[in-house]
């Protein structure tokens, strides 16, 4: 995953980014997920991301009736088995008869892909490459044959790999995995964090007495969101109870005891955000100067709509959108008669309907200010220095010294006044908001606010409100039903307490041999970098020297920050933050909030930490950040499929590998490229240079705007989703640059896997980098993906990136013209 600016904020969607259904970055379907400044609050992303639940369930096998040796009938022993047992015995059966059939494969696959002239290696048989001068060594070793089994399990061998690679190397998968009820989308990547998820139940589920208290509190945030009973019986009563005290909200009373003079937007807004971890107009973070990474400051950014970033098109294209806008409506108007019933408030319908029209109608009216996130990838137009003086220019209606200080806590006070700088995001957009709130009244401004709130803690609530947001996701995503809640619930405790969760994690589940793997892996890649700027001709020697600086200067964060595993620092970092068994799920969410959103702010009096990990090493994902100029690559994706230290090297390359490029090609995309050796936003291009890298990026560009999505009639929006193509692109070359470096110092190529003695090891590794990708989505899902996300849809991240290598069309001897042998290229790095 690739991460654009403010790191800080991939924990996971906000609330109301989890109910605006956010398609993974590659949170969700992606290797690398670019974390961009969000328009929610990162207090509330940390807090409510559990919601973001796409992991298939775990589906077991028909009833059986055999009878065990001992003449009892094996219903009886299965059903005393619990789900987790049950599971793994499964699992094991089906390992087991996996490779039998893959030993099976290994003696008959040559054979059979002969006899049936399947097109393996080219468009005809005459480009089949013979092996009589080739040692045929075969890997037979337990990583070799799980390799092999991923690889041809995965296959459709009848698809033309010159024509369609992603057919070809994913389409048996595919069609073997369909999408869960519970899910809109599933690939290799999700089954990796099923599998994570899965690993984290167990370790949540353990009463095995903990050692830490940060480990203790992680699991009491388990088991208090698995509490459903408790949940049942409180129902929406504390989070109305907490509403109420907040403000007098019209849709809460009778409109006609509304007092339009007792109306505070400052107070309202400051409220909203520390108690409820929303931004709704604006939002305001602390993160690192851009222009001076060494500290931190605060930001100011535009704000986000009810149905996330990116999401203008669901308000502005009617024609397109509209069943999408009737579903919003429906999901809100059922929300807050449920609520309203619960508050005992009597309420006239057609009233009611009203006022939430024009709430719509209002939200539709903000789509049109909000600017477009394919217009949002030039920093330095991001990057406008104000003082806290300057707010009352751009947003009168706001007390600003009055908002900041109810926000933070009262021992960074001193540090906040008129002169206190702070970065704002779009300027235009603050004038143009300033100018929409004035418009329009305190009463409706009042509703929205109120109705945002609730639209972002609708999914904590008891079932009856998660069953009306199912409905939603059903026409938003295609998502058919709710997840399993130990999925939620372990997810949530992930990201609730990210480093806890991750210290408990890692203790099980990696080892400190497949960080060292890695780290050789990433020294291999930047190498692998530089060796392709030393090479290119469109770049100067003063412009090369400085980007190779940079690539040398990266740092490495792999599987985890070392001082987790020392559980007096681990609980020295949660010192603060204290919550018991006895609250409810609604009490602990609230004081982890607050709890988060003071630190984060405390930060505003020390310097930037570079070094810091900022993400839970459970997270299935990887990520860079331009203002550290770092990589980062938590344990949960340092695993099998996408790599092992079992696995050779082709494999791990291929896949792994090239994620690591990704990620390094990242520090060089259209927005990586704004940022120094050091993360500062700064120039450092030579004027020729940089038209040179501007004319390559048209390139990607044009070539990924002709790509239509499947099952839409939208085309990819190669604008958004330049930088994610750069790193793809850059990602896979690099990677194959450092594997054949690699087989060059062995002397000889790897032995083949099993089953593949009539394949190269080069067309492996491009079935590898393939089976990463593997997966599909719901089209409701897709059509999402390509509004908001600023990923290609997973065919592109394989067809896109590989017609542009002539190293995958020499692998694979496609014929000159040929869909993945192109005439015209396109190449960045």
């Amino acid at each position: 995953m690739v991460t654009n600016d403010h790191l800080q904020h991939i924990m996971a969607r906000n609330a109301e980014n989890d109910s605006q259904m956010q398609l993974v970055s590659m949170e969700d379907s992606n290797a690398s997920c670019t974390v961009t400044p969000t328009s929610v609050s990162p207090r509330l992303s940390t807090v409510l991301s559990m919601q973001h639940i796409e992991i298939n369930d775990i589906h077991f096998a028909p009833r059986m009736t055999y009878k065990t040796a001992s003449g009892k009938p094996l219903l009886q022993w299965w059903r005393r088995r619990t789900s987790l047992e049950q599971f793994f015995v499964l699992l094991t059966f089906l390992m087991t008869a996996a490779i039998i059939i893959l030993l099976a494969l290994f003696l008959h696959l040559n054979d059979d892909i002969a006899n049936s002239k399947k097109k393996i290696f080219g468009n005809n048989d005459n480009n089949m490459i013979a092996y009589d001068d080739v040692e045929k060594r075969v890997c037979l070793t337990k990583g070799c044959i799980q390799a092999a089994n991923n690889l041809l399990m995965a296959m459709n061998l009848s698809a033309d790999p010159c024509d369609n690679f992603f057919e070809y190397a994913c389409g048996q998968w595919n069609r073997d995995h369909m999408i869960p009820d519970d899910m809109f989308a599933y690939g290799t990547f999700a089954s990796v964090r099923e599998n994570v998820r899965q690993q984290m139940r167990v370790l949540l589920e353990s009463d095995v007495s903990p050692e830490s208290r940060s480990i203790k509190m992680t699991r009491i945030a388990y088991q208090t969101c698995m509490n459903t009973s408790k949940l049942e019986s409180v129902k929406s009563s504390q989070f109305l109870s907490s509403l109420r005290q907040l403000a007098k909200w019209p849709l809460l009373n009778d409109n006609n005891e509304w007092d339009d003079n007792s109306f505070d937007l400052t107070y309202i807004l400051a409220s909203s955000r520390r108690y409820f971890g929303n931004e709704i107009f604006f939002q305001i973070y602390v993160y690192a100067d851009a222009k001076n990474t060494t500290r931190n400051i605060l930001y100011l950014d535009q704000g986000a709509l009810g149905l996330g970033r990116g999401s203008r098109d669901y308000y502005l294209n009617t024609t397109m959108f509209a069943k999408h806008l009737n579903a919003y409506k429906k999901y809100q108007l059922n929300v807050i008669k449920l609520l309203l019933d619960d508050a005992n408030v009597i309420y006239n319908l057609s009233q009611l309907i009203t006022d939430l029209n024009n709430i719509i109608n209002f939200e539709t009216k903000f789509a049109e200010i909000i600017v477009p996130e394919d217009d949002r990838r030039n920093s330095t137009r991001l990057y406008n220095g104000k003082t806290i003086l300057d707010l009352y220019t751009l947003l009168p209606e706001v007390e600003w010294l009055t908002f900041f200080y109810q926000i933070s806590p009262k021992s960074i006070h001193s540090s906040i006044n008129n002169n206190t700088q702070i970065i704002v995001g779009e300027v235009d957009y603050m004038y143009n908001i300033a100018t929409l709130i004035n418009k329009n009244s305190n009463q409706l401004l009042a509703n929205y606010i109120f109705w945002r709130i609730v639209h972002s803690w609708v999914k904590i609530l008891d079932g009856r409100y998660e069953d009306i947001k199912q409905v939603f996701l059903r026409v938003m995503t295609g998502q058919q039903t709710k997840s399993p809640r130990w999925k939620e619930c372990a997810q949530g405790a992930i990201n609730l307490l990210p480093l806890a969760g991750g210290a408990l994690y890692v203790r099980e589940h990696f080892n400190s041999t497949d960080k060292k793997e890695a780290l050789k892996m990433i020294a291999n890649l930047q190498e692998a970098f530089k060796e392709l700027v030393h090479e290119s001709d469109w770049m100067d020697e003063e412009t090369k020297k400085v980007a190779i600086e940079k690539a040398v200067r990266m740092i490495n964060n792999i599987g985890y920050p070392d001082f987790i595993n020392n559980y007096t620092a681990l609980d020295k970092h949660y010192e603060k933050l204290n919550f018991t068994a006895e609250d409810s799920y609604f009490e602990l969410l609230r004081k982890i909030l607050i709890w988060s959103q003071e630190k984060e702010f405390l930060r505003m009096k020390e310097p930037f930490d570079k070094n810091e990990f900022e993400v839970s090493p459970a997270v299935v994902n990887a990520f860079y950040s331009p203002e550290k100029n770092a990589l980062t690559f938590p344990a949960g994706i340092l695993k099998p499929p996408f790599f092992s230290g079992a696995y050779p090297k082709m494999v791990n390359y291929g896949a792994i590998g090239a994620v690591i490029g990704h990620e390094v090609t990242h520090g060089f995309d259209d927005q990586g490229s704004q940022y120094d050796k050091e993360g500062n936003l700064l120039n450092w291009w030579n004027a020729d240079s940089y038209n040179g890298f501007a004319k390559r990026k048209e390139c990607i560009i044009d070539q990924y705007s002709s790509y239509v999505v499947p099952n839409t009639d939208y085309k990819v929006n190669g604008k958004l989703t330049q930088g994610e193509n750069i790193a793809d692109n850059g990602g896979v070359k690099e990677a194959y640059r450092a594997y054949r470096k690699y087989v060059n110092q062995l002397g000889h190529e790897e032995p083949h896997l099993p089953g593949f003695q009539n394949f190269s090891n080069d067309q492996v590794f491009f079935l590898s980098y393939a089976h990463f990708w593997c997966g599909h989505k719901k089209e409701a899902a897709a059509l999402q993906q390509v509004l908001i996300d600023e990923h290609s849809p997973e065919v592109f991240r394989v067809i896109g990136v590989l017609s542009n290598l002539p190293e995958f069309s020499k692998a694979y001897s496609c014929p000159q013209g040929s869909q993945l042998n192109p005439l015209k290229r396109c190449t960045v790095w």
